[in-house]
């Protein structure tokens, strides 16, 4: 098993939000970042509520709560939201330059944020962070990308399966059936969740868009997913695919 797979299995195995917390922080750190805030809104029986942790600078902590602040600068979280890729904060909208500013002098350099939203409301911002910024911190970012953006998805789910929102979260495999993922469509779906256009994993697995976009609507139809990063968090918690 790769260190990417280990990461999500731990994490999706956590049964309390302590699991959930220690399991998420380490994979941060093995990822090289320094910081991980996490945030989502979830429900219980119709009550919503939400779940936050994070490992932050206390002088940060201090900073925010003396003026009733996020704890991502800015608009990160609202500007994360409306994103479906990851949101890099050197390409933040300038509006959030004062509070990025102030984040660097508590020993937040820069950073990046992931979206995960369910099809009944629920959402999710992870955001991983380094102390130092520069040409090379933005690079390590870069590469590390594809494992924030699956990390993101499995932690919403564990999140989500925790607060009890996920009426499918113990959907068994008898119900897939006949529908289980054929090699191809999850070969579409590992390339989909490494953040990869309809038109970069036609590339990749050398076949046509329009065939992409058949094999991920199967995966959605089988999997009973609103959309493909709902699809990519089913598939990971049943063990369909791993990260690699």
């Amino acid at each position: 098993m790769s260190r990417s797979a280990l990461r999500l299995k731990q994490i999706l195995a956590g049964r309390s939000e302590r699991d959930l917390e220690e399991a998420a922080l380490l994979a941060a750190r093995r990822l090289g970042f320094t910081y991980l805030a996490f945030s989502g809104s979830f429900s219980v029986r119709g009550v919503c509520g939400e779940l936050r942790f994070d490992n932050l600078p206390a002088e940060w902590h201090r900073y925010c709560a003396s003026r009733s602040r996020d704890l991502l600068p800015g608009s990160l979280r609202r500007e994360a939201l409306q994103d479906v890729t990851p949101l890099r904060w050197c390409k933040a909208p300038l509006e959030c330059g004062r509070s990025l500013a102030k984040a660097r002098a508590c020993g937040i350099a820069t950073g990046v944020s992931c979206s995960v939203r369910g099809p009944l409301g629920q959402w999710s911002v992870s955001s991983f962070a380094l102390a130092r910024g520069g040409a090379a911190a933005e690079r390590h970012i870069v590469t590390r990308l594809s494992d924030c953006q699956l990390i993101a998805c499995a932690m919403h789910y564990a999140a989500a399966r925790i607060f009890g929102r996920r009426p499918d979260r113990a959907l068994p495999l008898r119900r897939l059936g006949s529908g289980m993922l054929s090699d191809r469509e999850s070969q579409c779906l590992i390339e989909s969740a490494r953040g990869k256009t309809i038109s970069e994993i036609g590339q990749v697995l050398q076949i046509s868009e329009r065939t992409v976009a058949f094999h991920l609507a199967n995966v959605r139809r089988k999997l009973d997913a609103a959309n493909s990063r709902h699809a990519v968090t089913k598939a990971l918690s049943l063990r369909l695919i791993a990260a690699g």
